[in-house]
């Protein structure tokens, strides 16, 4: 059994802090990063067994005004897209805190259709959760199913288990980011 560290334990509150700290200054076009390969596979993973088109996380910009896609699967064009906080259902779930999983998402009169107009195609059915780092928000995790037009056939849709694997896949993220961000601040090579 792992036990704590009498001579690490004192300084636990000073190591929180400094995560915090770091968690906070975090910039968007830092976060790839930080997920490394690792994180690049899981994502990659999840957005295959959900069927979805495009999986994607949203970091808060410094003053917490837009959200920024930090990372994108497949399509590298979306990358450093910003949307206002106050705009959208992913603005809703940052301010929130909670899930989302919605099919027929392009009828919902909180849906952007900003993306949807630039990339060309409809979002179909979207799942957005949370994302922590350091236990603090800092964004979202959204997953979607697009198509080409409103008359074209719909694609499967999510379902609440999907979501569950969205909100799991957020967890598994967030901690490898903590675990990167505390190996770089103790100067760990593990």
């Amino acid at each position: 059994m792992i036990q704590p560290d009498p001579e690490i334990s004192p300084h636990a509150a000073h190591i929180e802090q400094s995560l915090n700290r770091i968690a906070r200054a975090l910039r968007p076009d830092e976060f790839t990063g930080l997920i490394g390969a690792p994180g690049l596979s899981v994502m990659r993973s999840a957005m295959d067994a959900l069927q979805a088109d495009s999986l994607s996380v949203w970091l808060a910009d410094e003053d917490e005004s837009h959200l920024v896609v930090t990372h994108t699967e497949p399509d590298p064009e979306f990358l450093g897209w910003k949307q206002s906080l106050e705009e959208g259902l992913t603005g809703l779930v940052y301010a929130s805190e909670q899930c989302l999983c919605e099919n027929e998402v392009y009828s919902n009169a909180n849906h952007s259709k900003k993306a949807d107009e630039a990339l060309g195609q409809v979002t179909y059915a979207m799942i957005a959760t949370p994302f922590y780092i350091a236990g603090n928000l800092k964004g979202i995790i959204s997953c979607v199913q697009l198509k080409d037009s409103v008359d074209a056939p719909n694609p499967s849709g999510f379902s609440a288990r999907n979501m569950n694997r969205v909100r799991r896949l957020s967890t598994a993220i967030e901690r490898l980011v903590n675990y990167k961000m505390l190996t770089s601040l103790l100067d760990l090579e593990l």
